[in-house]
């Protein structure tokens, strides 16, 4: 008990010492205060992992949550990292980000709706205040964002309401089938669809991608969306796990969601919207695992949302790069070869693992999400997500030539030390995880198992 407390007493800590930085406008002790904290709640998430405990009945303490925590961390510290070297308003995103975080913790470690309805909520609202404040050009995309997110919280509310209805209680527990409980279930899938990109809630996404900063672009990604499927995850899983229905309705959004996002994509000369639409069809995979309806499915949905993580935080962080310097089409990228020979490496390779290239996490991820559906027999949906596949390398090859043709007079580019190491450590993770990837599986699996 005592070290759950400690972890969220750290968490606090994190939140509210980041108004000291605020207030004092010192980018630099900011940037250290954030990255030794998360760095030892980073640490701290994995002793939760052996811990199974209910606190007041609201906080559940358990491996599902110690997975997303380590993650989520993980990739804060990256975004962090990536922040501070493009934004001139870190200390908000610093302080902002980490409201996010204790939003998305009262999410993953949530015991009742309500509380991952206030999670939610508490990651939403920061994210359109860093959205704002990312460019100057960012108000019409903070709106979309803000918009959307409105639809969301009311479908949320109004689930909630459907489910006491059907339950009589607000926990996170089986609802038995009735019209009151399938009428929860319809909006719980469009206010959990909106968050985790799901077509047809996401076609304003590209839109808010496209506006943002790259570095926001990449925490919409490779944060806000990891949050919203452990949303999903907790709520059809765990709550409606007894009806046959969410299999088939998560089956329909990932078949819709992985060719509109790969069609769209085709025809996307932006980077980030291109980045957009892969991540909407990437979503669409990652939903393969909830139609399996079972322990594995959860699994092989945990190591894509880790796998896609990275991915996405490390494509981004190029392209932030290549937008400080007013690069920001596939036409761009043209000579990169001969300007930056890390960031032509680490992009080639994210794309190729987006692709599902073997000996990366996106291959791994993509195997299993697909044997899922083969055990779960759908292998209709296996074949389809395969066919996807093969189209998603049309898009992503136009950036990968383009990255290796040279140009004439190209010249070295140097890139800030705090984005190397943001790419050396998505590098070392696609790869290295790519290869070993029993860790991280058996994580997901202790997570799977523990729902």
């Amino acid at each position: 008990m005592m070290l759950g407390l400690a972890f969220f007493a750290l968490s606090l800590l994190l939140a509210f010492g980041n108004l000291y930085w605020l207030y004092s406008q010192n980018r630099r002790g900011s940037f250290a205060f954030n990255l030794v904290l998360l760095a030892a709640l980073f640490i701290l998430s994995f002793h939760l992992f052996s811990i199974s405990e209910v606190y007041a009945g609201v906080f559940n303490i358990n491996a599902f949550g110690a997975f997303f925590a380590a993650l989520l961390l993980l990739a804060l510290l990256l975004l962090n990292a990536l922040a501070y070297a493009y934004s001139h308003e870190y200390s908000f995103f610093a302080g902002l980000s980490s409201f996010m975080l204790l939003g998305s913790f009262a999410v993953i470690f949530s015991a009742v709706v309500p509380l991952i309805f206030v999670g939610l909520e508490l990651v939403v609202l920061p994210a359109i205040f860093i959205i704002l404040l990312s460019t100057r050009r960012s108000v019409e995309a903070a709106v979309k964002y803000l918009i959307i997110s409105a639809m969301s919280t009311a479908a949320f509310a109004l689930a909630m309401a459907f489910m006491f209805g059907a339950s009589g209680s607000i926990a996170l527990s089986q609802v038995a089938s009735t019209s009151f409980s399938l009428g929860a279930l319809a909006l719980f899938f469009v206010a959990l669809g909106i968050e985790s990109s799901q077509f047809p809630f996401s076609v304003v996404f590209p839109d808010v991608y496209e506006g943002s900063a790259a570095y926001a672009t990449a925490m919409l990604g490779g944060f806000n969306k990891v949050v919203g499927f452990a949303a999903l995850i907790l709520v059809v899983s765990v709550v409606f796990f007894s009806l046959k229905l969410p299999s088939y309705i998560a089956a329909g959004f990932a078949v819709l969601t992985m060719f509109y996002g790969n069609l769209a994509a085709l025809r996307q000369q932006n980077l980030k919207r291109l980045m957009a639409y892969s991540s909407i069809s990437q979503a669409g995979y990652i939903i393969i695992g909830l139609a399996a309806n079972s322990s594995f499915g959860i699994e092989a949905m945990l190591f894509q949302l880790f796998a896609h993580s990275f991915l996405f935080i490390g494509a981004l962080a190029v392209i932030s790069w290549l937008e400080s310097m007013g690069r920001s089409s596939i036409d761009d990228v043209i000579g990169l070869k001969d300007e930056n020979k890390l960031a032509t490496f680490a992009l080639v390779l994210f794309l190729l693992s987006l692709i599902g290239m073997p000996f990366t996490t996106g291959f791994v991820g993509k195997f299993l999400l697909f044997l899922s559906a083969v055990q779960a027999n759908l292998v209709w949906l296996a074949i389809l997500g395969i066919l996807n596949s093969i189209i998603s390398i049309f898009y992503y090859a136009k950036v990968i030539t383009a990255s290796l043709t040279s140009k004439l007079n190209a010249r070295k580019q140097p890139m800030p030390i705090s984005v190397v190491l943001v790419l050396i450590a998505c590098i070392t993770i696609t790869l290295l995880f790519g290869i070993f990837a029993s860790p991280i599986v058996s994580f997901a699996e202790a997570a799977a198992t523990s729902l």
